[in-house]
């Protein structure tokens, strides 16, 4: 997004600007606002697909390792799907801009009127797919929180205290990341979808929102490796630095 789509959007007008290297290559615009808006659902899917991995190796399930493959490849499949009405439903995008440019005149003092790509101007249809996926992520990853807490609690008894102490450490972590999800991608979505809903434009706003959800690669992934300590040590162990031996928390 920060570097190929580079979008620059004007919620509430339900319109924006792709920047990246995609529009010089002379990408068409429609596939790349499509990209933009299913980029971050499928970055939510992807941490609710981290996530079943941990309640898989905490739980080792027997059963959940024979539909976890269809489970994941439908999630993906609804985060590259949920945003195609959206975009096939583009109205003409010359009425579009020149409603557009009544409507908020100021915008054109920086942008090219031809550059603008117009989204459907019913904000229920961008609406829902926004609210669907916020719903579909956060609703998954809480269940897989809750199970693999659920699966510490019952075996509490029969592990050492040592052990415990690791488990804890481990849903720290855990709901650390979670968190961090939380408010790296679904506050600037939820952002978007108030915006539209109240016709509030503030562009400061929509800007500060891209860059949130630009730097979410960098901030899980600085997340993961300061949260775990396995990534952690192999991070040090790269650039020289011994780690202290670590013992394997058995769960089974």
């Amino acid at each position: 997004m920060s570097f190929l789509l580079i979008p620059f959007m004007m919620v509430p007008a339900l319109a924006g600007v792709p920047l990246g290297f995609l529009e010089e290559l002379g990408v068409p615009q429609k596939f790349q606002m499509y990209l933009a808006v299913t980029g971050p659902a499928v970055t939510g899917i992807t941490i609710v697909a981290v996530f079943e991995n941990r309640y898989l190796l905490v739980c080792n399930h027997f059963y959940w390792k024979k539909i976890r493959f269809p489970y994941i490849f439908l999630n993906y499949l609804a985060a590259f799907l949920c945003f195609i009405h959206p975009i096939l439903q583009a109205p003409d995008q010359n009425s579009g801009r020149l409603e557009l440019k009544k409507n908020f005149p100021c915008v054109f003092q920086y942008i090219s009127i031809s550059s603008i790509f117009i989204f459907p101007q019913d904000t229920v249809i961008i609406a829902i797919p926004m609210i669907f996926v916020i719903f579909l992520v956060i609703v998954q990853a809480t269940i897989v929180i809750l199970l693999i807490y659920h699966r510490f609690y019952v075996d509490r008894f029969k592990v050492s205290e040592n052990t415990t102490q690791m488990q804890k450490r481990f849903m720290k972590a855990l709901f650390g990341q979670f968190l961090l999800f939380v408010s790296i991608l679904g506050v600037p979505v939820s952002i978007f979808t108030f915006s539209m809903f109240l016709d509030d434009y503030n562009q400061g706003l929509n800007n500060f929102c891209i860059i949130i959800l630009s730097l979410n690669g960098l901030v899980s992934t600085t997340a993961m490796i300061i949260l775990h300590q396995p990534y952690r040590e192999w991070i040090l162990a790269c650039f020289g630095k011994k780690s202290r031996r670590c013992s394997v928390i058995n769960v089974l």
